[in-house]
């Protein structure tokens, strides 16, 4: 396949592939079953609309990397990925035995095996098959391979997410220009899907977050239907999506002119913003960063209503999270240190009974002596 089909060089697909059989020789890795669509996708380029059903790719330490897919997305793979080897598997046949037939047939039988146990799309009957039908073969849970490399981001990756988080920072200023009473959550999505799709964006890994009003947390849902009324509370969060990387984006707006808590809360959480972002830089711990901000909202007397973690990495997104904060994240007493290259999302809100949501947020990435921030739009409570 050549490379202008590709979101990224060929060179850069072989060093990805490079360091993730350095990882699998350090493990003591044969061959290593690549299950969840994000690294399958970092490796290869390959993707599909499918990815909520069992498929694989089969890293062996030498020789080509082997797919095991549906027939029906195998079909015309060349136009998606630079690795095209593997077996399609008809809808009539079965995938467990499939993904043994290849394993077989790279002379693996005896093999040491890595999987990621903790991947959603890998099903325990696929591991217990494995084991079952390949009684030589020692299976072993090696959670974190890929995403070692992903944790940095190449050049062309931040590329993608400045894209991405330009488009989400236009979606919601179109979706701010709907905001009235009498107009409902979905009429502000519509507004916001339509500036993402006109601008270019892809399939996105997660719907926007729009809550109007009062909203528990436990519900996490989105737009419902509630129609806009004066005194609202407005909370956004919403992804445009380029070549599978995303840039998030959190603001709070008010319908009309805010009531006095809304405005006091708003103002902490600018402060808790502009703190971490202060704080951030290569060598300073994950934990310190989320200091910085958490300090800040806690001495206001909102500490209890922090619910969550400062943030967390944002790389290659499929739905349902356009984030990756099982990679790494920013949260109370992590002592992981930043590193350049990194890019997250940090999120700084709170949710007030019989009042609503209340927060703002940046895409950033680390610099080799702070940060860069990619989504920055003024960071003031903005009334419509």
């Amino acid at each position: 396949m050549s490379a202008h089909h590709l979101p990224f060089t060929l060179e850069e697909y072989g060093a990805r592939l490079s360091a993730c059989r350095e990882a699998m020789g350090r493990a003591s890795i044969d061959i290593l079953l690549v299950s969840s669509p994000e690294n399958i996708n970092y490796l290869t380029g390959y993707y599909n609309i499918g990815n909520a059903m069992y498929q694989a790719l089969l890293v062996p330490l030498d020789g080509d990397p082997r797919f095991v897919l549906r027939k029906l997305f195998f079909e015309g793979i060349g136009g998606v990925s630079w690795i095209t080897t593997g077996v399609a598997v008809p809808d009539t046949e079965n995938m467990l035995d499939a993904t043994r037939s290849e394993i077989e047939a790279m002379g693996a039988r005896s093999a040491r095996i890595g999987y990621d146990g903790a991947d959603m799309h890998l099903p325990v009957d696929i591991v217990d098959g494995l084991r079952a039908g390949l009684p030589k073969a020692t299976l072993v849970g090696v959670g974190g391979i890929v995403e070692a490399g992903r944790v940095i981001k190449s050049a062309q990756e931040i590329d993608y997410i400045r894209q991405a988080s330009a488009l989400s920072v236009r979606a919601m200023e179109a979706g701010i220009a709907r905001i009235a009473p009498g107009v409902t959550e979905n009429d502000i999505a519509g507004a916001m899907y339509h500036e993402m799709m006109k601008g270019g964006s892809g399939l996105v890994s997660n719907q926007p977050y729009i809550y109007a009003g009062i909203r528990e947390p436990a519900r996490r849902s989105s737009f419902e239907r509630n129609v806009l009324k004066a005194g609202d509370s407005i909370w956004f969060e919403g992804s445009a999506s380029i070549h599978r990387y995303g840039g998030p984006i959190m603001r709070t707006f008010s319908v009309g002119e805010p009531p006095a808590v809304v405005q006091k809360t708003h103002d902490v959480m600018v402060r808790a913003l502009n703190a971490i972002l202060a704080a951030a830089r290569p060598g300073v711990t994950s934990g310190e960063v989320d200091r910085a901000g958490r300090s800040i909202v806690e001495e206001a007397g909102l500490g209890e209503r922090w619910l969550h973690r400062t943030g967390y990495s944002v790389g290659v997104s499929f739905p349902p999270n356009w984030g990756e904060g099982y990679i790494m994240d920013l949260k109370p007493g992590d002592s992981r240190p930043l590193r350049a290259g990194m890019v997250f999302h940090t999120v700084p809100w709170v949710l007030l009974e019989d009042v609503g949501a209340i927060g703002l947020s940046e895409i950033w990435r680390v610099t080799d002596d702070g940060v860069e921030v990619l989504t920055e739009t003024p960071r003031k409570l903005r009334v419509a």
